[in-house]
């Protein structure tokens, strides 16, 4: 009899990974079957290979509609857009065709045009002359309208709601998702800050006793939350204020704001304490007041909804946030010129076709605001590009210690050249780039432009590798450097002049880390730039269709504006380093997530780590807790967002950390295992290697580190830097767990707001809807939308109406829940409740194969949580076999899930497993 082949449980998890990859493309159909019949692997591949469409790499950019013309853009300039053509259709195969831009500025040539197709070709860049075909977007079948009608049936709403009547066009309705995709990603870190701030105050037992944000709000001064007595407010009210309160002096106390690098002033002067909790009070009610606006439908009151409520309320609220902006500013300003008057006495003893001032003010632009940014490619890419192919010299071990700013000079001096000397020459690689395919097209552009550089830039870089000399950085460091000052307030108040939005959107900044920031700045930008690029089209002479947004969005008018500002807000926004005032409550989380006992006091701490002991060599164990713990952003997330207690009890769960071990790319845990294992065995399997790694996680314990000598030498330095190493490993492993579910409640989030929002516009044209509240019972739009198809077809879904199997699929999810279930499932959905109890349940979980598994079993157990003090007098349905599986119940997704029926492809990609979006899972890279 042949031996069995038992495959390892990474194995066996990578080929039930690669099966559901397989699967999903099954169920999408999207695949051509010569693809759909290869090994998963291979069918992901290509999509990789291939960036993007060859219609965009062509240049072309859109095809609007507006009645029967379309009008076709290219890429401009950035992200502009330039009205290259208006089709005018005739009948189904006769179209007018009229040239719009000019012969200098055209990027793309139109060809035929008939019912179905349109073929155009580009004139520079990506197959110049080729022709390229894309669909007609007027063709649809069975429809008399040129425009495609929105399955959610919503479309006219949504135009009523933001322009004050309805088109038939596709251009309004465009600009409107761009806006509602900045709802959706405000809901979700908005939703983020809230959970984190609350957590903050610790685990009382349940999201309702905790959520003390839930009652801030921005409509209060700072004087009627102090003292609600004094106001006119209902007692009701009245009482929920003092709650709130009581929950924002307790979170003072607790020095945790400090995460967040909000540093309480330490003073005697009570006045200046009063400010800060003023101001810190401002955020939070901001903060509060923006996710009431993006939860709930707000927008037919100006002064809660999220685009106006900040330029109506209280102006003590704009005043807190222009001090953070100018707070910001003059930090950076008061550090610009003392960290920086070696650099710019070499570049003004370097450039001498520049005026001192000018390179003073080229240099702010690069180091403050980081113009070189919105370039539209990598200055850093060409330097190295340059290094790499003729500049050797330059990466001798002799400048090793002056690299950094050897490196920085030479891309300041890049950064000039387009910024200042040679704009057409950036435009140029801007649009090879757009026209380029794969990230080897780009390289390839990127070595060809560092070519051409070289001759240019050559003696310059000499020259600045001369400079690179110890004894003359001495020096300049030391000299006095006369300069305007004026100049530096110039240049502060030019970038410091925010509309509130944006300095808001700042003030958003203070709750998130880095790769938060960038990610919500990012989008946002783009969102904006691309509104601001719908508005220019439909101001145009050419187009000049009706474009007046309704009183809450007339901020939008404003969106080339915000676009700048927000560039800005990226450049000067950062994660803060955690406040000194909060060093004890840091240390004490950093010795409990290290394992020591929770419920150690203040004086032991200070004992242990030598806090008030003064003298040489004796804080070695605080500072090493300093630099490893409480400095990593790995581990101030995980507070934010975790317990530290449960934190270190989720680490003993060798069958999650394997898990989270196998998504780490294999050359990386080569590295982790060789650096964190004392006696590596580097011939033994990668299995065998995660699961060292796992069991050093596992055992971690304070013990394995109360002994390390900061200033080790020898034996000592080794075993320190073993330290070092697993203390990175076990942090970043739970920073990845966390963060992932984290990621994956965001999915749910979203789903929320979106089911809020729709509920609103559904309600204006579907009259049975105009009496029913969402909150008692979140599945009333999906059964309603269902039972109008059923009853009379008249539902204005389109998902619904014309797919009755899904349909009577959604309506069998309907009736699996209950309201009482899907409004539970939504509280726990806003209040990240499968975080918060994630130590309670996930070691139950009998397979441990996916966020998603992880995410639905814990919450499905939330779900079905018995109080001990109330009486629960129905069964949960599905409880039996959830608690006899181990593991998340597929129809329970799908009921929890029902109130996101009316939207079918939303709900299958949120209830099936193999739909949803694994790609935005984090790896450590």
């Amino acid at each position: 009899m042949a031996k069995k082949n038992k495959m390892k449980p990474r194995e066996l998890r990578e080929a039930q990974k690669k099966a559901r990859q397989l699967k999903a493309v099954e169920i999408n159909n999207n695949a051509v079957p010569e693809i759909a019949a290869m090994p998963a692997a291979e069918v992901i591949a290509p999509v990789a290979e291939k960036k993007k469409s060859s219609v965009k790499a062509a240049g072309m950019k859109s095809i609007l509609v507006s009645e029967n013309k379309m009008y076709i853009t290219s890429f401009g300039k950035g992200n502009s857009a330039v009205l290259e053509y208006e089709v005018d259709k005739v009948d189904n195969n006769n179209y007018n065709k009229t040239q719009l831009s000019s012969k200098d500025n055209s990027n793309i040539e139109l060809g035929d045009v008939n019912e179905v197709n349109i073929t155009f070709s580009s004139k520079h860049g990506f197959e110049s002359g080729v022709e390229i075909n894309t669909s007609n977007p007027t063709h649809r079948s069975g429809e008399s309208s040129p425009v495609r009608w929105d399955m959610l049936g919503l479309k006219s709403e949504l135009e009523k709601r933001f322009f004050g009547k309805t088109f038939d066009d596709n251009i309004h309705i465009q600009l409107i998702y761009n806006i509602l995709d900045i709802e959706k990603i405000l809901a979700v870190y908005v939703t983020n800050i809230v959970y984190a701030l609350n957590n903050m105050l610790g685990i009382k037992g349940s999201e309702s006793y905790d959520d003390f944000m839930g009652y801030l709000s921005a409509r209060n001064t700072y004087e009627v939350f102090t003292h609600p007595d004094k106001s006119n407010l209902s007692d009701k009210v009245k009482g929920n204020i003092k709650k709130s309160l009581s929950k924002f002096n307790d979170l003072l106390k607790t020095k945790r704001l400090g995460y967040f690098g909000l540093e309480e002033p330490k003073t005697k002067d009570t006045r200046v304490s009063q400010a800060y909790k003023k101001r810190v009070y401002h955020m939070l009610a901001i903060v509060g007041q923006i996710r009431q606006s993006v939860f709930h439908d707000k927008s037919s009151k100006l002064d809660e909804d999220l685009y106006s409520f900040i330029d109506i309320i209280d102006s003590e609220y704009r005043e807190t946030l222009d001090y953070l902006v100018d707070e910001r500013f003059d930090s950076i300003n008061k550090g610009f010129i003392q960290g920086n008057k070696v650099n710019i006495s070499l570049l003004i003893d370097m450039m001498k076709g520049y005026e001192a001032d000018d390179i003073i003010r080229l240099y702010y632009d690069f180091i403050v605001l980081k113009s070189q940014k919105n370039l539209g490619f990598s200055i850093k890419k060409l330097r190295e590009k340059m290094l790499d192919e003729y500049g050797f010299r330059f990466k001798d071990k002799q400048y090793d210690s002056v690299r950094s700013k050897m490196y920085k000079l030479m891309d300041f001096l890049l950064f000039c050249n387009y910024y200042r000397n040679d704009v057409v020459a950036g435009e140029a690689l801007v649009r090879k780039l757009r026209f380029s395919m794969t990230d080897d097209e780009k390289e390839g552009i990127y070595a060809d432009e560092a070519s051409k550089l070289w001759g240019k830039f050559r003696n310059d870089f000499e020259n600045i590798a001369d400079h690179m000399n110890g004894d003359v950085i001495k020096e300049l460091g030391k000299a006095d450097m006369d300069f305007d000052e004026k100049i530096l307030d110039s240049e502060k108040k030019n970038a410091s002049d925010l509309l509130y939005f944006s300095k808001m959107i700042y003030m958003l900044t203070y709750f998130l880390d880095g790769k938060e920031i960038n990610d919500l700045l990012t989008t946002l930008i783009s969102k904006f730039d691309n509104i601001k690029e719908f508005l220019k089209i439909m101001k145009s002479s050419a187009v000049d269709v009706e474009c007046e947004l309704t009183a809450g969005y007339k901020l939008f008018n404003d969106s080339q504006r915000i676009t700048n500002e927000l560039f800005i807000v990226k450049n000067i926004a950062s994660m803060r380093k955690p406040a000194a005032s909060a060093k004890l409550t840091m240390f004490r989380d950093a010795l409990t997530i290290l394992g020591i006992d929770d419920n150690i006091t203040d004086d032991r701490i200070s004992e242990i780590l030598k806090l008030k002991e003064k003298g040489k060599g004796i804080h070695g164990l605080r500072n090493f807790i300093t630099n490893n713990v409480i400095e990593s952003s790995r581990f101030v997330y995980l507070i934010k967002y975790a317990n530290a207690q449960k934190i270190r009890e989720v680490a003993k769960n060798e069958k999650v950390v394997m898990f989270v071990l196998g998504g780490i790319p294999d050359t990386q845990i080569e590295r982790y295992y060789k650096s964190c294992v004392e006696f590596p065995d580097m011939n033994s399997s990668l299995e065998a290697k995660r699961s060292e790694l796992a069991r050093m996680i596992k055992n971690i314990s304070f013990d394995d580190f109360k002994n390390v000598k900061q200033q080790a030498k020898g034996r000592e330095n080794v075993a320190k830097e073993r330290a070092k190493a697993v203390i990175g490993l076990y942090l970043t492993v739970m920073y990845l767990l966390v963060k992932n579910l984290v990621n994956v409640n965001a999915r749910y989030v979203i789903a929320i707001h979106c089911l809020e929002r729709d509920f609103g516009l559904y309600k204006e044209i579907i009259p049975e809807l105009a009496s029913k509240n969402l909150k008692n019972d979140y599945r009333i739009l999906s059964q309603t939308l269902c039972e109008l198809c059923d009853d009379r077809d008249e539902s204005p879904n389109l998902f619904l109406k014309k797919n009755k199997r899904l349909r009577k699929c959604v309506e069998v999810d309907i009736n699996n829940a209950d309201s009482s279930m899907t409004r539970k499932y939504r509280n726990c959905i806003a209040h990240l409740t499968v975080v918060r109890e994630l130590k309670e349940y996930i070691g139950d979980i009998r397979t441990v194969d996916s966020y998603f598994s992880i995410y639905h079993y814990v919450m499905q157990r939330c779900i079905t949580k018995r109080e001990d003090d109330k009486k629960q007098e129905e069964k949960i349905k599905f409880e039996d076999d959830l608690l006899k599986n181990h593991g998340y119940t597929k129809d329970f997704v799908k009921a929890l899930n029902s109130p996101f029926g009316y939207n079918i492809p939303r709900f299958k990609n949120l209830s099936i497993e193999q739909l949803f979006d694994r790609n935005e899972y984090l790896t450590e890279k």
